[in-house]
């Protein structure tokens, strides 16, 4: 399998909704009732939003492309910029706004591939630090996000986005940039 990791564009609506809409049923189902999975516009709600894709600045969208013998498939995305204001003001860090797999590539390298990324584009766009929110009840991408080096905050708010089920979400936090220490680092004396 090989991956591609590349920036989005419209044509890829179809592509990014196919995955964030697997990726939710099988990740959230023990989260959200079949009800909200599977409701009539779950998808499609999906699908006109991706279609439109009228963001505001700095939003970026990367996406995970697997080649294949007959066509390429999208795998994987990522969404990011400046963080959401979330009632704080403007805090100057980043924030990953969306981070979803195919469930058929969970446990591959795609997402530490594309997380590598995100995290480096957030970087080059001047971010020393980023957070991203994921569910509380949400074990597998917690501990891909622990593993990648994000530590819970200790803020939580409820993820009410989409239905009428409130859920429970955390916020992550990582450095970005290694911090300059030169101005304060420690050189001892000799006595």
């Amino acid at each position: 399998m090989s991956i591609e990791i590349r920036a989005a564009t419209r044509d890829d609506a179809d592509g990014i909704t196919d995955v964030q809409v697997a990726s939710w049923r099988a990740g959230y189902a023990h989260v959200f009732p079949e009800s909200v999975l599977y409701a009539d516009d779950f998808d499609t709600s999906r699908r006109s939003f991706w279609r439109a894709w009228r963001f505001a600045p700095g939003h970026r969208v990367a996406v995970a492309v697997e080649s294949g013998d007959s066509d390429d498939r999208i795998v994987g995305f990522s969404s990011y910029g400046p963080e959401r204001e979330r009632a704080r003001g403007f805090t100057g860090r980043g924030e990953v706004w969306a981070f979803y797999l195919d469930p058929r590539v969970w446990g591959s390298d795609v997402a530490s591939t594309l997380m590598t990324h995100t995290e480096e584009r957030l970087k080059a766009e001047g971010f020393d630090a980023a957070v991203l929110w994921v569910l509380d009840d949400n074990p597998r991408a917690r501990a891909f996000y622990e593993k990648f080096g994000w530590v819970a905050s200790g803020i939580t708010a409820d993820f009410d986005d989409y239905c009428d089920v409130k859920v429970p979400e955390v916020e992550y936090r990582k450095e970005l940039a290694e911090p300059d220490r030169s101005a304060t680092s420690y050189v001892p004396r000799n006595r």
